[in-house]
Parts: C-alpha cells; sequence; structure tokens
C-alpha cells in the first residue's frame, strides 16, 4: 500500500476538536509515518500533546499554511487536513484504497454530504449561491461557468471522479501536489480571507489533466471549530471579500485560464453576468433583513474584484492551465 504522512494547517484555536482530531489519528488502521502540524508562526502551539505530532511555524494564511513544499515529507501521499475533522479509524485506509483502485492524484473526503442536506439548506444554498444538486452518474461535484458548483444529488457508487471538492480532508500523491506549482495562487491570501480556497486548489487538478476523486462514506467528520473561517464569520466586511474572492477565483478558473478562446469566454461571462444579476435581489433582501450594507458591499466588491485582476501582479501570474 502506498505510504502517507499527514499535514494538519493550524491556528493552534481549535481546542477540544482539534484534540479529538489528533486522538482519531492516532487510531488509524493504517498509521501515517509523519503527522506535521504547521502552524501559523504568530501562534502559541497548544498546551497537550496526543501522539508523536511535529509543529513547524509557517507564515500564517489558509494558502500559506498548505501550499508549502513538503521537504520534511518522503512518502508517497500526504493526507492534508484542517484542524477540525474526526477520522474514523479505517478512513486513512479508505482513502488510501480509493487512490490505489482510481489510480488518482488526490482523493477528497465527501464531509460536508451536501446531497444529505434537509431540504430548506438545499433551497438556500440554491438560492444565495446558485449550488443546486446533479444527478450525472460520472461526476461527484462540478464546477459551473458561473464559477458556482454543483453536487451529485444521489450518489450510487462509493467513489466518482471529481471537478473540485471541499478541502477539509484531501488524501494528496506528494509529486502531483508539487507539479501543480500551487504557489501560483497564493494571491488569494492577499484578500482579509481566503474565501473558496477548496475550489481554487482542486480546480487546477482536474483543469490541468490530474485525476481527482470524491469518496463517499470515509468516516471523516467536520467537527467545525472554525478556527479560519471564523475571521471571515466575524467580519463586518465579510460580503464584500466573498463578491470579490468569488469574481477573481471565477476570472482565474472560468474566464482567463490559460486554455481559453473567445467563445469560452463569451460563456463563462454570459454565466456570471446572469448569475450577478440573479445575487442582486438576494443581497437587496439581506439589506433588508440582517445587514443594511448588503447590496452595497455585493457591487462593492466585485468592483474590487475587476480591480483586482487587473493590477501587474495578477496580470503576471503564470497561466493557470499548465500542461
Amino acid at each position: 500500500m502506498l505510504t502517507y504522512s499527514i499535514a494538519i494547517r493550524t491556528l493552534g484555536k481549535g481546542g477540544e476538536m482539534y484534540r479529538e482530531e489528533l486522538r482519531s489519528i492516532m487510531r488509524q488502521t493504517v498509521r501515517p509515518e509523519r503527522v506535521l502540524v504547521y502552524i501559523a508562526e504568530d501562534c502559541p502551539r497548544p498546551d497537550f500533546t496526543e501522539g508523536d505530532e511535529e509543529y513547524i511555524p509557517v507564515p500564517r494564511g489558509m494558502m500559506a499554511q498548505r501550499i508549502l513544499p513538503y521537504d520534511e515529507i518522503t512518502s508517497d501521499c500526504i493526507l492534508m487536513l484542517d484542524d477540525d475533522v474526526r477520522l474514523a479509524p479505517d478512513s486513512a485506509e479508505k482513502l488510501l484504497g480509493a487512490m490505489e483502485e482510481h489510480d488518482a492524484d488526490c482523493v477528497g473526503a465527501d464531509v460536508f454530504r451536501n446531497q444529505d442536506m434537509p431540504v430548506h439548506r438545499k433551497l438556500y444554498a440554491a438560492v444565495t449561491g446558485l449550488v443546486f444538486p446533479h444527478h450525472s452518474s460520472k461526476w461527484a461535484f462540478k464546477l459551473r461557468r458561473n464559477g458556482s458548483f454543483s453536487y451529485n444529488g444521489e450518489p450510487k457508487e462509493r467513489c466518482y471522479p471529481s471537478q473540485t471538492c471541499g478541502g477539509p480532508a484531501l488524501l494528496w500523491r506528494r509529486d502531483a501536489f508539487l507539479r501543480l506549482h500551487l504557489e501560483d495562487e497564493l494571491w488569494l491570501d492577499t484578500l482579509p480571507f481566503s474565501y473558496n480556497d477548496d475550489t481554487l486548489i482542486s480546480y487546477k487538478l482536474y483543469s490541468n489533466g490530474g485525476r481527482l476523486f470524491v469518496l463517499y462514506g470515509s468516516g471523516v467528520d467536520n467537527l467545525d471549530a472554525s478556527s479560519f473561517s471564523s475571521v471571515y464569520r466575524k467580519s463586518p466586511d465579510r460580503i464584500r471579500v466573498r463578491s470579490e474572492a468569488t469574481f477573481m477565483i471565477w476570472w482565474r478558473t472560468c474566464f482567463r485560464n490559460g486554455a481559453d478562446n473567445s467563445r469560452t469566454r463569451m460563456l463563462a461571462a454570459g454565466a456570471f453576468a446572469l448569475k450577478s444579476l440573479w445575487m442582486v435581489p438576494v443581497m437587496a433582501a439581506a439589506s433588508v433583513v440582517s445587514d443594511p450594507r448588503a447590496l452595497s458591499m455585493y457591487f462593492k466588491g466585485l468592483a474590487d474584484g475587476w480591480r483586482s485582476v487587473h493590477t501587474p501582479e495578477f496580470r503576471d501570474l503564470n497561466k493557470y492551465v499548465i500542461r
């Protein structure tokens, strides 16, 4: 079987949930070669240990703490975890088995279980983000031209190919991860919060011909300590940041990705324009119900995104599609 090590990104604020994660790692039927915790260098280490985890200080940032050279790791694979997940005893074994069975470059655990959400949450996702279920027998998740994803509404198989996936638990082949030159995507950390970093990272594998899969029933649970996302959730600027990040990621992944042409750009622009129009009454309603600035912050975020993608720094990025 392939060998693996674990890489956890943390701010050291996961508390008991992070402790439970470490305990679940120690219970794995296939033990990792190393457990490396990449902690933000300005954060104190937790005052407890649960096994043989090793701490490595790195610059703060959701992208900066994941997009690393991993020189410390010599294993075939890296199981990249957030600091708020709990593994079943055989989770790593299942992920490794799926990787070998499908000759995958990356296997993501279906942590958020969109297909199992109650109806009201599915409706909320559809209305506020144009996130819909699909019934394709081929894909777990698909990325639409407007930048929103769709999810398999009724997965019949245990493992499906995917175009994108969530990031709390991803098993990567080390060499496949490094080949993507994800350091070119560190620009997302220049925003106050690296919103939707999972899409930017995982879709790059698919876009460059890599083999991305999603494993259902992996036994990985999201405990949701929200140590990273709490910065976003508590920010009065969150709608603007989300709007700007959404625009910039759409531009990078769907509009000007390096494999684009006049036809694909026209289709992507039309799809995003329709999505933006759809969001106007949604944000107007949010302005009435929750945040009076929601609509204005939404437009400001789009304008900021437009300006950002036309800066020399962004224009000089290497192409997203590099193959």
